[in-house]
């Protein structure tokens, strides 16, 4: 899979199957689309190219309304990778999308980037994708252009859950105030936090469960506070955890931390970055009298990880 960012390094691509989206989340909407590509690809031999952009549109175009990310580029990229048919994509190109990108019609982005730059043969979308200036565009203008340019069209059936489509919007509003579970089915994968390693004050070392601080990026969505079981891969090797999203109100601190503690992890040093990947919400944030009784807890909260994620 190689990462593009500029139309130019597509010069010498000849009719790739295509598909096009801001694709927050790589949700199992998303997926169903990356296979019906990857299928594609297979049977017609030819390059696949999943086209992406960066910032999210809705950060251009309306800034104040724009959303918490459930994957930041650089999570997003890793989540393709984590998927088989995502891995056989030929190319991600990742599109700036700026205010001249925001002002082009439906139709203008359609003949200037996908016609003319990426040159598509075949293009693959979901059923309601929308697209173009004030997203006026969608599957029946592409239909019309489809037939009038030459490229070939599928459309891919929208997945839902229960009786409501799964969307990334869905996905945020769960995430945020509901059921962290279900938010994971929906992603058809665990949820991915990305951040710097920055250096905390040391208390969770005093009581024997030193942690590793992690600071994200600020529209990055992060779930609802509490405990989780938690995943982290480190020079090839898997780690398991705990992550703790919320205040230190045993230490009277209000200000919003994130925190993992890694088990059977005896390094001293710790990358500059970290990938960790969200399996489970143990509990919620919880006040205690002393670090004693924090202490207490951690090990009740460590047991209980263990045995869910553990084999």
């Amino acid at each position: 899979m190689k990462i593009f960012y500029d139309l130019s390094e597509l010069e010498s691509w000849d009719k790739p199957i295509v598909t096009l989206g801001t694709f927050d989340g790589v949700h199992l909407g998303h997926q169903a689309i990356i296979r019906e590509l990857y299928k594609e690809k297979k049977e017609k031999k030819r390059d696949s190219l999943l086209v992406t952009y960066e910032p999210h549109p809705q950060m251009v175009v309306s800034p104040e309304n724009s959303p918490l990310l459930l994957s930041t580029l650089e999570e997003k990229l890793k989540l393709l990778q984590n998927i088989p048919e995502g891995k056989e994509l030929s190319g991600v190109l990742v599109m700036k999308f700026d205010k001249k990108l925001s002002q082009l019609t439906a139709g203008e982005f359609l003949e200037e980037i996908v016609v003319k730059k990426v040159k598509a043969g075949e293009l693959i979308t979901g059923e309601n994708h929308a697209f173009g200036k004030e997203r006026s565009g969608g599957v029946d203008l592409l239909k019309k252009v489809s037939k009038a340019s030459g490229f070939d069209l599928k459309v891919v059936r929208s997945i839902f859950e229960g009786d409501a489509r799964i969307s990334s919007s869905r996905i945020r509003k769960e995430m945020l105030t509901g059921d962290f579970d279900k938010s994971c089915r929906m992603l058809g994968h665990s949820y991915l936090i990305s951040g710097k390693s920055v250096k905390g004050k040391g208390i969770g070392t005093e009581i024997g469960y030193p942690t590793i601080n992690i600071e994200v990026p600020e529209k990055k969505l992060l779930p609802k506070k509490g405990v989780y079981g938690a995943e982290v891969e480190m020079a090839n090797k898997k780690y398991y955890g705990m992550m703790y999203i919320g205040r230190r109100l045993t230490l009277n601190e209000n200000k919003l931390s994130l925190e993992i503690n890694l088990f059977d992890y005896h390094e001293d040093k710790v990358p500059d970055k970290l990938m960790v990947y969200l399996h489970k919400w143990i509990r919620g944030e919880m006040k205690f009298e002393s670090l004693k009784g924090l202490q207490s807890q951690l090990n009740e909260d460590e047991k209980k990880i263990r045995q869910l994620l553990i084999k």
